[in-house]
Parts: structure tokens; C-alpha cells; sequence
């Protein structure tokens, strides 16, 4: 059973109340440069928030402003408590809303997420779990159109992660709405495994030079790749 929270050097996630708890591939895609080193963003969007973390991480990172969307109420009251009490609470807001409704009177310099991706065959009993992690409670076509809609077109970058067979379907989708692969990162657990997760920022300005790179998360002794560790080293306790 998962913890109730989840430690970090700067904050700490209360994770009880939420569908979708703190995951290594979640701290992975908070902790990755996934834009230019000169990109600075104002405002930041975090998609289906749950309990904070990419919005949390991204306020240590940053000093932007930030705004995190979640539909489902018992995480979205997890994710006030987790900005409330976090270093930054003056620069995190959290909205209880669907993506599709929202209608922030600004737009986005940098729009992230960690979107569900399992299809409605495989729902379980946990009606919280299934919204989190099943892609009808927020599919490609609306994610892309919601990116579309709130990112910055003069200069927004927007970064989401996927297994690879559902982030080519959803590369589809925005690569339709005129967007531009800015960075790709391929994601495996060992060397020795296929690609566990993909990476990708997109822009409608097309990049000078697009991020590639493969990050494996562990060695086959079991032990943090010095890549992982370098990444996580400001966020986990014990690295």
C-alpha cells in the first residue's frame, strides 16, 4: 500500500485522498529539461494536477506563476493542501474544473502534464482510480485541443508524457494543430527493457534544434542510473 505522503528535500505530497499517488516516472517528467535552456516562463499550466507534484516541482524550478487543473474533488482539495503548506504558496493555484471548462483570463507560457492513458477495457471498482489514470476522463483529442487553446502561440512550449504507442497517437493530434516536436525523450526502466514511457515537448514555433535523448531509470543491479540520480538529486531525500 502506498504511503500516505511522499517526502521531498523542499515539500511534502499528502497522497491519501488521491486516485494517482507519487510515481518514478511523475518525478522523472517534473525533475527533465524539457526546453531550451533560455526558456522562462511566466505562467505555467499543470493539466490533471492530482496532488501537486509536476505544479510543486515546477515552483521550485521556476518563479513563474502557477495553475493546476483537476476535475476530481478529493484531489483537488489534496493538491490546496500540498500547495498551502509548500514554500510557495503565493505562486500555486489550484482549480476544480475539467480542462474543457476552464477559462483562465490569461494564456500559458509552459503547459504540462501527466495525463491517464488506459483504456475504459481495463477499469477497476475505484471510481477516483479510473478517472486518474483512464484516458476517457481526459482523452488525446482534448488534451491536444486544450493545449491548443490556453498555450502561448508566440512562445509556448507544452511537455506531456506517455507509453509510446499512446504518445504517437497523441503526436497525431497536435502534430494536426500545427505543432513542432521540441523535445523527445525515450524513457526505459533498465537498459535491457523496451521503452517504458516517452517524452515530448511541442511548440507551433518551430525549434533550431530539437532535445533528444534516452534515460534509463535503473541498473540491472537494481541500483539509480547516475543519470536518474543526477536529475533527482534536488528533490529525492536520499540521493
Amino acid at each position: 500500500m502506498a504511503n500516505s505522503f511522499f517526502q521531498f528535500k523542499q515539500f511534502r505530497i499528502e497522497q491519501g485522498n488521491c486516485g494517482m499517488k507519487v510515481t518514478t516516472e511523475g518525478c522523472l517528467f517534473g525533475a527533465l529539461r524539457l526546453t531550451p535552456s533560455t526558456f522562462k516562463p511566466k505562467r505555467i499550466l499543470d493539466i490533471g494536477t492530482g496532488t501537486g507534484l509536476l505544479a510543486l516541482m515546477k515552483a521550485q524550478q521556476t518563479d513563474a506563476l502557477i495553475d493546476a487543473v483537476e476535475i476530481d474533488e478529493t484531489a483537488f482539495k489534496q493538491a490546496k493542501i500540498n500547495f498551502k503548506s509548500s514554500p510557495w504558496p503565493n505562486r500555486l493555484s489550484a482549480f476544480h474544473t475539467d480542462l474543457l471548462e476552464f477559462e483562465p483570463n490569461h494564456l500559458y507560457d509552459y503547459i504540462v502534464c501527466n495525463p491517464p492513458f488506459f483504456q475504459d477495457n481495463q477499469l477497476g471498482s475505484n471510481r477516483q482510480k479510473n478517472q486518474a489514470i483512464h484516458n476517457s476522463s481526459l482523452t488525446f483529442e482534448d488534451l491536444a485541443t486544450g493545449i491548443s487553446r490556453l498555450l502561448n502561440s508566440k512562445k509556448g512550449i507544452a511537455s506531456v508524457i506517455y507509453p509510446e504507442y499512446e504518445m504517437s497517437l497523441f503526436s497525431q493530434k497536435m502534430q494536426e494543430r500545427g505543432f513542432h516536436v521540441v523535445a523527445d525523450i525515450r524513457v526505459l526502466n533498465q537498459r535491457s527493457k523496451p521503452v517504458f514511457r516517452k517524452v515530448k515537448s511541442f511548440s507551433l514555433i518551430k525549434p533550431e534544434l530539437e532535445i533528444t535523448e534516452t534515460l534509463i531509470i535503473k541498473e540491472e543491479n537494481g541500483a539509480y542510473t547516475d543519470q536518474f540520480t543526477h536529475l533527482l538529486k534536488d528533490y529525492y531525500l536520499h540521493l
